[in-house]
């Protein structure tokens, strides 16, 4: 989990918003700039630059999120923010609680830069390496484009995103703010091998 506004909605912008990947990032004879980039001032609504439209499929309406800009934790866990069904937000908040909080466990991004949290984490699954990743799809291409054409996000932006992700602001600090000590750390599970049945090949 990431912080809905700074390490989430802007990051996505970054990564797919600015630029689309596939069609241009990825096309080796494409070169980002300013003038055929998105504008960030754009990127404020449910599905990124619009509002989020779902897919029908055999007639039936079925939710699929992919860009997205506002309460995006709130769509994920819920599945309820096709417009056709008209679900208020706040009922998709409140579905995306319950069904977030049924999680064993949660790994909030931010925290893996604190050598504290890693420990326990890796402690809890009873492995190592925690922090080493592999490239995301386009990573490479979407870095070196903002490399190139640094974004500017001033601080209106900032205050309107927080304004409009409330809703996911409010679920982040419901499930993370309990980290804000590093005595929870001590309260993590231990991996105990002894306590699973491992499915061993015949």
């Amino acid at each position: 989990m990431l912080h809905p506004c700074e390490s989430l909605s802007i990051s996505h912008f970054k990564y797919e918003g600015r630029w689309n990947c596939k069609s241009n990032l990825m096309n080796h004879s494409f070169i980002p700039s300013e003038s055929n980039a998105n504008k960030l001032e754009t990127w404020q609504y449910s599905g990124g630059h619009s509002r989020h439209v779902c897919r029908k499929k055999k007639k039936k309406t079925r939710f699929f999120l992919g860009l997205c800009a506002v309460n995006c934790y709130t769509q994920w866990y819920s599945g309820l923010s096709c417009p056709e069904w008209n679900i208020p937000f706040i009922q998709q908040y409140q579905v995306a609680r319950k069904r977030v909080f049924r999680y064993n466990m949660i790994i909030v991004m931010e925290k893996l830069k604190d050598p504290k949290y890693v420990q326990a984490i890796e402690k809890f699954f009873g492995v190592a390496g925690v922090t080493i990743r592999k490239m995301p799809y386009c990573e490479k291409e979407s870095h070196e484009a903002n490399r190139l054409i640094p974004l500017v996000v001033s601080d209106e932006y900032r205050e309107n995103m927080t304004s409009l992700n409330q809703l996911d602001i409010k679920l982040y600090h419901q499930l993370t703010d309990c980290l804000n000590s590093d005595t929870m750390y001590n309260n993590f599970g231990e991996w105990q091998p002894d306590r699973w049945v491992y499915n061993m090949p015949k």
